[in-house]
């Protein structure tokens, strides 16, 4: 074993290795062709919310539907695969996507909840 890899392994030995799957996805059609169908869209991501560590699109200036990201709290890219065929969107043939498997390693993550106004601030 090489002295790099030696040195990798050891700064990366604590690190939370937590592994996800990643969905990167892309409109097929125009946005305006789109529109009539996001609803049903936002309708099946909350309704399996719990399978989804974040989600949201991509945010370019006048464009309310284009790109988006999805995290998925699995670390099988079968199961992601699945969640996302099933995806209206992508069932009716408006998006594409691709998975990647993720593996959380470095970062802080707070969040703060003032549950009696409903927000939450994400630092």
């Amino acid at each position: 074993m090489s002295k790099a890899y030696r040195e990798i392994r050891d700064l990366t030995s604590s690190n939370l290795r937590k592994r996800v799957c990643i969905a990167f996805s892309y409109p097929t059609i125009s946005q305006e062709e789109m529109l009539p169908y996001v609803a049903e869209h936002l309708r099946y991501m909350a309704a399996h919310e719990d399978e989804i560590l974040m989600s949201g699109p991509i945010i370019k200036e006048g464009q309310i539907v284009g790109e988006g990201i999805t995290v998925l709290l699995t670390d099988s890219e079968v199961k992601a695969a699945g969640f996302m065929r099933h995806e209206p969107l992508v069932r009716r043939g408006l998006r594409r996507f691709e998975i990647k498997t993720w593996e959380l390693r470095e970062g802080t993550l707070n969040v703060v909840a003032k549950l009696s106004e409903s927000k939450f601030t994400l630092r």
